[in-house]
């Protein structure tokens, strides 16, 4: 996609007010423009000073833009560097980058403004170029791993020590790692798929192997591997030689994700939601349902009203039990703008970002709704066409930075924006602080 052009807008220092409707509704701190491509690179953090910072690839190169606690820009460094990959946050620092190789990684700083490669003390010798399949989170800290010649390797990165601790095992793929703790790990081998569980020293503790082809390794909770069964749905908790300690039985098939977090609850989520131009349009709640550290439901939440083309964009569990869940879905006379009925017209279609805090007991203590985008449809024929929504609104969240269990940092794509003059501005994103 073509870049409309580069630059920031101050958006108003806004809006501080706080409404009670049976939970904190808050609103954005602050709120403000940035013209680049939402296709590209776009990543909010924090840097040691608690300011709020924007990554985001543009048409002149990179831009690292530093808020001050008012939305106003303190800073702005303009770099000519590309970033590609999956971007991890390194709490107080900035971010981590993953490239196809060790080499290729790349550090974002946002304390000092800068995009480096790796430190030389952080990659093993001769490991510069080992193929990165993915990146991940554990023993709180971000793991590199992949594969080389049938050899599955993590790499653990201390950023505080500039240093790494390195794991190998015998093995064609990994499929997941998990742990605070502890590390928890699927890896695949020539006969099979074995979890296996290591100490914080990394020393092997037990492993087992999966008898179900339909069960895989979704997270670790206090030290157990979990596992999720996607024909059945359940949740099954086991000790580290796979012996069950619990299972929940989930009546809830719809589940398209699952985690766990540091108090060892589990976190399962999905819908039955649908936007299909062949069968139709299935309208469904976001379910968020809580599995306790010992096997019981806790709470089954529904976030939003009934929506189709959900999307979950963060899950973060805190200490306590706390979540934050952000997700998005659309609302509105749906039907008509995928199956081409003869709607009267005009018609409005509703896209909407959530952001909801959800205690143990089920209950939404606090949430941010982000600006409606409402999209005006003139006339429907075989599909609708012809929008003439003069609505401004963010139709798709892009990254969310959590501050603490009160506060998050978001950047989503604005539709509908407009330059001074009235013209539209295609190529907009909005960062916000609430």
């Amino acid at each position: 996609m073509t870049k409309y052009l580069s630059g920031h807008k101050l958006w108003l220092p806004v809006v501080l007010s706080i409404v009670l409707v049976g939970c904190l509704a808050t609103s954005a701190q602050w709120m403000a423009y940035v013209y680049v491509d939402p296709d590209n690179f776009n990543e909010v953090t924090m840097n040691s000073s608690g300011q709020v910072v924007h990554i985001s690839e543009q048409a002149d190169g990179l831009h690292l833009a530093t808020y001050d606690e008012t939305g106003l820009i303190a800073g702005e460094t303009l770099l000519a560097a590309e970033l590609a990959g999956a971007a991890l946050d390194i709490p107080g620092k900035g971010l981590l980058v993953a490239g196809t190789t060790l080499a290729s990684t790349k550090v974002v700083d946002v304390n000092t403004n800068t995009v480096t490669d790796l430190e030389a003390s952080m990659i093993p010798e001769g490991a510069a170029q080992w193929p990165v399949t993915a990146a991940a989170s554990a023993l709180n800290q971000v793991v590199l791993h992949g594969v080389l010649e049938e050899q599955v390797w993590l790499l653990l990165l201390d950023f505080e020590t500039q240093s790494s601790q390195l794991l190998t095992l015998p093995g064609t793929a990994l499929n997941g790692a998990f742990g605070f703790d502890q590390l928890i790990v699927e890896v695949q081998t020539q006969t099979g798929r074995d979890v296996v569980s290591f100490d914080s020293a990394l020393n092997e503790i037990a492993r087992f192997t999966l008898a179900d082809n339909n069960e895989a390794l979704a997270g670790a909770s206090l030290g157990r591997p979990v596992l999720f069964n996607s024909s059945n749905h359940n949740v099954r908790v086991v000790d580290s030689a796979g012996t069950t300690e619990w299972e929940y039985e989930n009546d809830f098939e719809y589940v398209e994700g699952v985690s766990a977090g540091p108090d060892g609850h589990v976190l399962l989520w999905g819908d039955n939601a649908s936007l299909n131009p062949l069968s139709g349009v299935v309208f469904d709640s976001a379910h968020f349902l809580m599995v306790s550290a010992e096997g019981e439901l806790l709470y089954h939440y529904l976030g939003g009203s009934d929506m189709a083309n959900i999307a979950y964009t963060n899950v973060k569990h805190f200490a306590g039990g706390m979540v934050q869940v952000s997700y998005q879905g659309w609302t509105g006379q749906l039907a008509g703008l995928v199956i081409g009925s003869n709607l009267g017209t005009p018609f409005a279609v509703t896209r909407q970002v959530f952001h909801d805090f959800i205690t143990l007991k089920g209950n939404r203590t606090r949430f941010m709704r982000e600006p409606k985008r409402v999209d005006t449809y003139s006339q429907c024929g075989t599909f609708c066409v012809e929008l003439v929504s003069e609505v401004e609104g963010h139709c798709d969240n892009l990254d969310v930075f959590n501050v603490n269990a009160n506060s998050l940092v978001s950047v989503s794509q604005v539709c509908g924006a407009k330059d001074e003059l009235g013209g539209p501005l295609p190529d907009t994103v909005k960062v916000s602080l609430f």
